[in-house]
């Protein structure tokens, strides 16, 4: 059996039950316990088709989600004006 390996690091990629934050018609919908290839080295998804599917499924509406909840939201753009003051400050989180 071939071991299948991320593209990224080559790391090895271990099957998971994940969270997924998924943008759907102007709102966000978070999705639980959502089945995913993980690489245990870097962290990175992948999602089989059958996963994508299912994503499909909930997010337009089959079933009705498990609860509904308020998030926060902030902007970091607010909190710092050094954004248009300063760009080499904006270079800082880029780098």
């Amino acid at each position: 059996m071939n071991e299948q390996r991320c593209i990224y690091c080559q790391g090895h990629l271990e099957l998971r039950l994940v969270n997924r934050l998924q943008r759907y018609q102007d709102r966000w919908v978070m999705i639980e316990n959502l089945p995913a290839l993980v690489c245990i080295q870097c962290g990175e998804h992948y999602y089989t088709p059958q996963t994508h599917d299912l994503v499909v499924t909930l997010i337009t509406g089959q079933p009705q989600p498990e609860r509904t909840e308020l998030v926060k939201i902030y902007d970091a753009a607010q909190v710092t004006s050094a954004t248009e003051s300063n760009p080499s400050t904006v270079k800082e989180f880029i780098a």
